[in-house]
């Protein structure tokens, strides 16, 4: 019986799945998405430092509040963003932000983000 797995095991692997389910349009723009579990926290990778630089669209945006609200249904309630952006004609730089300021900032068309991930508690 070592081969069942038990229910927490079983949901963590359900959650995984629709959090990728929910970024496949992201996927298809040609990023991986990795979603790996760290003790009670999701880490969900979008970009790493070999994908091209991804550009927050609207679209993007709404796919990234699509998977807050279904993290939220499922009892992570904070969501931090850690990203590395490059701006043209400045330095890059390194955030960590809560998810909603995250998705405040108003000037994503004119930055470029190289390793984006998501951590869910």
């Amino acid at each position: 019986m070592r081969y069942l797995k038990t229910f927490n095991e079983s949901n963590t692997n359900d959650v995984i799945q629709t959090v990728k389910d929910i970024l496949l349009p992201i996927s298809d723009m040609g990023y991986e998405i990795s979603v790996t579990r760290n003790e009670s926290q999701l880490i969900i990778r979008v970009v790493s430092w070999g994908d091209q630089s991804l550009l927050i669209t609207d679209e993007v945006k709404e796919e990234f509040m699509r998977m807050k609200d279904y993290l939220e249904s499922e009892g992570y309630n904070s969501i931090e963003v850690l990203y590395h952006l490059s701006t043209p004609g400045a330095t890059s730089s390194r955030e960590i932000k809560e998810f909603d300021d995250f998705m405040k900032y108003e000037s994503w068309q004119k930055v470029k983000i190289q390793n984006l991930l998501f951590v869910a508690k």
